[in-house]
This record gives C-alpha cells, structure tokens and sequence, in this order.
C-alpha cells in the first residue's frame, strides 16, 4: 500500500537521490543500529511520504512514480553528468579516494552538563 503526506517533488535533488538510488540498486535496507527510529535516513522517509518509495519486506522500494522520476532523472543531463562522476571506474582500487572515518560524539563532559539545569 502506498500513502503520501507530501506532493512528489517536482524535479529530484540530491536530497532525494540517495535513497532512490539505493532502492534501484536493491540496498537500501533497514539498519536498526544506526536509524533507531524509523530504520532508514531522514531523507527515505521524506522519499516514502511523497510517494516515491514504499515498505518491503527487506527495506524500502521504488513505487511507480519513483521509478519513473528517477529514470528520467537518469537520462537528464543533470542526471548523465552525476552518474558520470560517480562511475564504477572511480570505485578500482588504484582510484579510491581517502574517505574520513565517521564521526563519533565525544561524551558529554561533566562542565557542559550544568548549561541545561539539574536533571530531575
């Protein structure tokens, strides 16, 4: 079944590509650990309730809408010109960039504690 809070945007923006493209590639799956919430990112959610994703039983997928939004994003020239720079040659090990590892939140230390009042 497919619901939608929101009108399906009128031209895809990075805001939305991530999760479609990873619902194309079959990958966009649920992860408990990191989305505790909902699951998937902010930006699935948002892709669910303008309707261009739904529930699967392993994640999210691709409706009808999304999938026609997203191939037409494919072959716009906005679209060939990012797949252009994300291609699978960049991805061979000699041409891998140095990604930076994840941020991690340091714990709160005890001097920060008092800026919101004691805890009841």
């Amino acid at each position: 079944m497919t619901f939608s809070f929101e009108q399906p945007p009128a031209e895809l923006t990075w805001y939305y590509l991530g999760p479609l493209l990873d619902a194309d590639a079959g990958t966009l799956t649920y992860n408990k650990d990191r989305y505790r919430v909902s699951g998937v990112s902010n930006n699935a959610v948002a892709c669910v309730w303008c309707g261009l994703l739904a529930a699967d039983d392993d994640g999210l997928a691709l409706t009808d809408l999304g999938r026609r939004m997203l191939a037409d994003w494919k072959t716009s020239p906005k679209g060939q010109a990012w797949l252009a720079q994300e291609s699978p040659a960049d991805d061979e090990p000699g041409n891998r960039q140095p990604t930076a590892a994840p941020a991690h939140r340091a714990p709160a230390r005890v001097d920060q504690l008092g800026l919101f009042g004691a805890a009841q």
